[in-house]
């Protein structure tokens, strides 16, 4: 089962996974996940541009076309505006073309996804990831590791416990370490993970997410979370030119 995934909520990203067809079956997945082609940009402010090419030269090198892909995962945010929009719509566009499921993932788990293990060696029990949300803000959620048990000897996994929202750095736990390009920009405010300032909601952490969590679970609705209003402003009246 080939899996595409797609993330605008910060930088563009875009990942295409093989897993085993049990997958589908939509229970937690943690079996063997092979990578067939990632891409990923470097600033903020190209994903309109960069997302469609970058998905379609993944397919070209992986020799793989669109309707052979068993799901598209998305990443739905939270982010600003135009961006988070820009990979939604290529992800509702792919979906609706090759008459593949799309499922809609919160974008932090991402981050989550790619910090935990480090997390567990260091001894923590809960820590947050926060990126970049502009205006001085962040865009943040809570995760608490999973308890051993005798059957689960090594740690499974995470939970989110709280988020996402979006608010000042020095809403956060200080306390709490903190992973993400939030931790980077406001470490006056936030204790940082290390190894993990620079973490971005790649689009192969998001795939790798969602198989954790179970495709069950992923959301059908691709809504996109912007947690805020837009400082777009619809004009209430025409400018008088002359007085």
């Amino acid at each position: 089962m080939f899996i595409l995934g797609c993330d605008s909520s910060s930088i563009a990203s875009g990942a295409l996974l093989h897993v085993d067809d049990d997958a589908a079956l939509g229970e937690p997945f943690t079996g063997e996940v092979a990578v067939v082609g990632r891409f990923q940009t470097e600033d903020t402010r190209s994903h309109a541009e960069a997302m469609a090419p970058g998905i379609q030269a993944i397919l070209d090198d992986a020799g793989i076309s669109g309707p052979d892909l068993g799901m598209i995962l998305t990443g739905v945010g939270p982010g600003p505006f135009t961006g988070l929009r820009a990979g939604i719509a290529t992800a509702r566009t792919m979906a609706w073309a090759w008459s593949v499921p799309l499922r809609g993932v919160m974008s932090l788990d991402a981050i989550a996804e790619g910090v935990w293990r480090d997390a567990a060696r260091s001894g923590l029990e809960v820590f947050q990831v926060a990126t970049d949300a502009r205006r001085r803000e962040v865009y943040s959620a809570t995760y608490r590791l999973r308890t051993n048990t005798p059957q689960a000897p090594q740690s499974s996994g995470y939970d989110r416990m709280s988020g996402p929202a979006v608010g000042p750095a020095t809403d956060l736990e200080s306390g709490l370490v903190t992973a993400g390009r939030g931790a980077a920009l406001y470490s006056d405010a936030l204790t940082p993970l290390p190894g993990h300032l620079d973490d971005e909601p790649w689009a192969e952490w998001l795939v790798r997410a969602a198989l954790r969590q179970g495709l069950a679970t992923a959301s059908e609705s691709t809504s996109p979370l912007y947690l805020r209003e837009s400082d777009a402003r619809v004009p209430t009246g025409r400018k008088r030119a002359t007085r």
